[in-house]
């Protein structure tokens, strides 16, 4: 049966705008063109905090095993909100020369801080004689709350991350909490101030590129399989998108890793379309696999980078 050129392109045309829908769920008008500096402006004020309010640094627990010294720590980020942390140091260091630091941010997992990818990271990281501070951050870990029960992604995207009031409150107490874990490094842990970086892990790495937007301290920047949002969000508002963050990073120094075949940070509309958006000095690295924790090679190419861009 011969069919008609009118339905072949209505056809053809359906099919694109299918395509295009698809494609539309993982796109914000932020991504195609982040805000101007007189609004990005604005969205400072929400991650500001009293630098004065005591931390309040109390040590937990105190381990050393096998040249590290492992602190389980916890301290006031802002009023009433206490943080949990491990401070990973080796421990070998000079107790008078100071340190480069690393801030380090987990993945969405029930454990937050204390998940095998962050504890494989933080002994990395440490060997290579950086001080590593991972945080829990709100409603992971030590933190964990009744707002999440199951941790599954359908729970936390129903009830944290597809929430925008609720999901711009707790991206504010992040940036918040990273702050506060610069003032812990760099005044009570002998960290130097020019050579603290975060490093963020999927979750942890979308985080990663609203903090190193908002906080001109940071010396470097590394998102470890991050992008725009995950495959499962719908939308955020604007001083919660990367977009309108990464491209502010600038000057300081950008790595990304990604997986070319991740289904959760998708590279054609989650990873790519940001990482355009991301200026001079940056590098992307494109990773065979999916959304995994990066393999010995890209761990050793990480540290590299920040022997060479942190000095």
């Amino acid at each position: 049966m011969k069919i008609p050129v009118v339905t072949i392109l209505l056809l053809l045309f359906s099919g694109l705008g299918l395509a295009l829908s698809a494609e539309k769920q993982f796109a914000d008008q932020w991504l195609a063109k982040p805000v101007d500096d007189r609004t990005f402006q604005t969205y400072l004020g929400f991650f500001a905090y009293d630098r004065r309010l005591p931390l309040d640094l109390r040590v937990l627990d105190t381990q050393e095993r096998e040249g590290i010294l492992k602190e389980h720590l916890s301290f006031q980020s802002t009023p009433g909100v206490g943080v949990f942390a491990n401070l990973h140091r080796p421990v070998v260091a000079t107790p008078a020369q100071k340190s480069p630091g690393v801030i380090l941010l987990h993945g969405g997992g029930p454990q937050g801080k204390d998940g095998p990818p962050v504890k494989l990271l933080a002994q990395l990281l440490t060997r290579a004689g950086w001080s590593v501070l991972a945080i829990d951050m709100h409603y992971f870990g030590e933190r964990s709350s009744d707002l999440l029960k199951t941790y599954t992604e359908q729970e936390k995207h129903e009830r944290l991350y597809n929430q925008p009031s609720a999901y711009l409150t707790w991206v504010t107490q992040t940036v918040k909490d990273v702050g506060r874990s610069f003032d812990l490094l760099v005044e009570l842990r002998n960290a130097d101030p020019k050579r603290v970086v975060l490093i963020g892990l999927s979750r942890g790495a979308i985080m990663g590129a609203v903090v190193g937007g908002a906080d001109r301290r940071l010396a470097a920047v590394v998102l470890l399989y991050g992008g725009h949002f995950d495959a499962l969000e719908n939308g955020h508002l604007p001083a919660a998108c990367p977009a309108n963050y990464i491209g502010r990073i600038s000057p300081r120094p950008l790595l990304m890793i990604n997986g070319l075949h991740d289904t959760d940070m998708i590279r054609e509309t989650s990873v790519a379309p940001l990482a355009r958006l991301a200026r001079q000095p940056k590098r992307m690295v494109w990773a065979e696999g999916g959304h995994q924790l990066p393999t010995e090679e890209h761990r050793a190419a990480m540290l590299q980078w920040l022997r060479e861009n942190v000095k």
